[in-house]
């Protein structure tokens, strides 16, 4: 499959990488990323020599700054969420948002979140929906939705396994942005890098974990997930109400219009 907003590549030791590439949206996710992304992760995931997955963001330049800016990815487009106040658009719409969390989640090979820079909201929940989860200096998280009168439908489902109750409540409910050494005490992150060690220190992981049984990878990744279906299942039917729901609608209408102050 050719890749536009997502790179795609294989290295020695059977470590296989995948690289958000849509610079112009600061890697904010929209159709096309959810679909690319299920798609590389399904290829990977197809390919004997690939035994562990790594997720991943770039360093941009600031378009107006002038400077760099490490992001993983900076959310969801907020413009492909214009058509999805209706209940069956909504529908339709979670469905193909979970493609890239299934994806990641039902696959047999283990995949390592190496966050390197912004994570909100999508970017947030997709990190976590990896197996394993680190982060550069460099990296921010926060699940911002409730800002728009939405909510964080993996957080509140399948995250809550992985952080527990108070600190789902805690980030859900406050929108609160964290440092990198925060995500790691509460748990959201395994370990925290120099930027510039993030990557190698990941694939240095991946390696060891690439040359273990398949099998024994395979066993372990499915009893760890083994509630994801119920968990998106149920996620997928309570979003869309939420889409529909006046405040929402407002929220992004005045987002589209350039009004920024659900933003803060």
């Amino acid at each position: 499959m050719k890749y536009e907003v997502v790179k795609v590549e294989k290295k020695e030791g059977g470590v296989g990488i995948i690289t958000f590439n849509r610079p112009d949206k600061y890697n904010a996710a929209n159709g096309q990323v959810f679909r690319e992304l299920a798609a590389a992760v399904q290829e990977l995931d197809a390919d004997k020599d690939v035994g562990c997955i790594i997720l991943t963001g770039q360093t941009f330049i600031h378009p107006k700054k002038g400077t760099p800016y490490p992001v993983f990815s900076a959310g969801a487009d907020v413009e492909q969420f214009a058509d999805v106040g209706k209940t069956e658009a909504g529908f339709e719409f979670v469905k193909l948002c979970f493609e890239p969390f299934k994806a990641i989640e039902l696959s047999e090979t283990p995949v390592i979140a190496a966050v390197n820079g912004s994570a909100f909201g999508f970017g947030f929940e997709i990190s976590g929906a990896c197996d394993l989860t680190f982060a550069g200096k460099s990296a921010k998280f926060a699940l911002k939705e409730i800002n728009h009168g939405a909510l964080p439908a993996w957080a509140v489902t399948r995250g809550l396994e992985k952080l527990g109750k108070q600190v789902v409540a805690y980030l859900c409910m406050s929108a609160i942005e964290l440092s990198p050494e925060e995500a790691k005490r509460l748990g959201i992150v395994l370990d925290v890098f120099e930027d510039d060690e993030l990557l190698p220190k990941c694939e240095e992981l991946a390696r060891r974990i690439s040359a273990n049984s398949y099998m024994a990878k395979t066993y372990i990744k499915g009893e760890l997930n083994r509630n994801a279906i119920g968990h998106y299942q149920e996620a997928e039917r309570m979003m869309p109400s939420i889409f529909a729901t006046e405040f929402m609608r407002g929220a992004f209408d005045r987002f589209l219009k350039g009004d920024t102050r659900d933003k803060k």
